[in-house]
């Protein structure tokens, strides 16, 4: 998967993320399961919208959560993203 500017990934239509008030956690939803995410995944996936790159992302997310590392927050999204993805959740 490449990490430039190409690929600009975005939920599949099968899968919703929500908010779970009995578990108040973000889930990503999809047909044959759920997946509960912790606070920096559930801000992954809401950056996954077709409009920006995992480059575009990750300074989005460095912003937010006033990372030091963006090498490492670099490879945890690509790592979640890549997760995700080969679950048929994101295209």
């Amino acid at each position: 998967m490449s990490t430039g500017d190409a690929w600009r990934p975005r939920l599949a239509s099968r899968a919703r993320l929500k908010f779970d008030p009995i578990a108040k956690q973000e889930m990503l939803l999809f047909p044959e399961a759920a997946l509960a995410l912790n606070e920096t995944g559930a801000a992954i996936v809401r950056l996954c919208d077709g409009a920006r790159s995992i480059d575009e992302i990750v300074e989005q997310l460095s912003r937010k959560f006033r990372s030091a590392d963006r090498d490492a927050l670099m490879r945890e999204v690509v790592d979640f993203i890549a997760t995700i993805r080969a679950r048929g959740l994101l295209q």
